[in-house]
């Protein structure tokens, strides 16, 4: 991404997920399921760290923190609609696998989205064919405030060991991967839970709606209030944080009998977005130089890997 115009970069990148995942059901064991599940993770690698990179060339620090939020709350809008998309898709009766069709409709969406990233997303304000001259003249101007840069297309070296030594970036990475713990668990396993809590198939899908809601509006609230407060981000983060611990510890500790009371510490639990996306504000607006804001970035998202894993 330092070497390669960032905008045409992440059209490709959702243009090579989609064409991975449309192949999926192309895959009849488990060495092809593998290396199909290994080519989409390192593909989705880029798109994250490139999303805050375009935040820091766009926007100005004060207005990162909800523009954040706003791409990042996607996540919840998944969580509300992918389960029940993804249970109507599996009452298709005719032609292939029901299983395919999720592989192949989805893959077709990230397709399309690809194609329109790689079409409208420029890679730096002064590229932008939606603006005229004077505006691209502002929309750098602007941004120079963060006396951060726009690019620079040179690997530094004393950016890399200055990024090695600085405690924040371990901070960061270790803020990643205990995020990514809850994280892992409400993403690959809240249907499971459900079901476990006594509600069927329909229903550990429709269930989880609330839970995408709540970190939703949690996310957007969030951004709101870094963006109309300054200097609120790290309380934003421990108290979003905090709220994540208190379901988790309501899920451990309240009796089996108390399912509505468990589901609303579940949900409670989705949370945890909020904290580890504010985070993702502190690389794009509290980092200066190119080098060292694409290896925090690349260090901390290894932190979610982990996490995750």
């Amino acid at each position: 991404m330092q070497r390669l115009p960032v905008g045409k970069f992440l059209g490709f990148t959702g243009i090579s997920w989609g064409i991975i995942l449309m192949t999926t059901p192309a895959c009849t064991n488990f060495a092809g399921i593998a290396a199909n599940r290994f080519m989409l993770g390192l593909v989705e690698a880029a798109v994250n760290p490139g999303f805050v990179l375009v935040m820091s060339i766009w926007y100005t620090a004060q207005e990162q923190p909800l523009r954040l939020e706003i791409y990042y709350c996607t996540n919840g809008i998944a969580t509300m609609f992918g389960g029940l998309l993804g249970y109507a898709i599996g009452h298709i009766t005719s032609g292939l696998a029901r299983w395919m069709y999720v592989f192949i409709i989805f893959g077709s969406m990230s397709l399309v989205a690809g194609i329109a990233t790689l079409w409208f997303l420029p890679d730096l304000p002064s590229t932008a064919r939606f603006l005229n001259q004077r505006e691209r003249a502002v929309a750098v101007e602007r941004v120079a405030a963060n006396r951060q840069g726009v690019k620079n297309h040179n690997f530094k070296v004393d950016q890399a060991w200055q990024t090695a030594a600085d405690p924040k970036t371990w901070i960061l990475f270790i803020l990643a991967v205990s995020a990514q713990v809850p994280n892992a668990a409400i993403t690959s396993f809240t249907s499971l839970i459900i079901k476990d809590f006594g509600f069927d198939t329909l229903g550990s899908q429709y269930l989880q709606i609330p839970g995408g809601f709540v970190q939703f509006a949690a996310l957007l609230g969030g951004g709101f209030i870094c963006s109309k407060w300054p200097n609120s981000r790290c309380p934003t983060m421990m108290v979003a944080n905090l709220i994540c611990i208190a379901g988790a510890a309501m899920l451990v500790g309240l009796p089996d009998s108390a399912t509505w009371a468990r589901l609303v510490a579940l949900w409670l639990c989705y949370f945890q977005g909020l904290g580890f996306s504010m985070s993702l504000t502190m690389i794009s607006s509290n980092i200066s130089g190119f080098t060292k804001k694409q290896l925090t970035a690349a260090i901390m998202f290894t932190g979610y890997c982990v996490g995750n894993m």
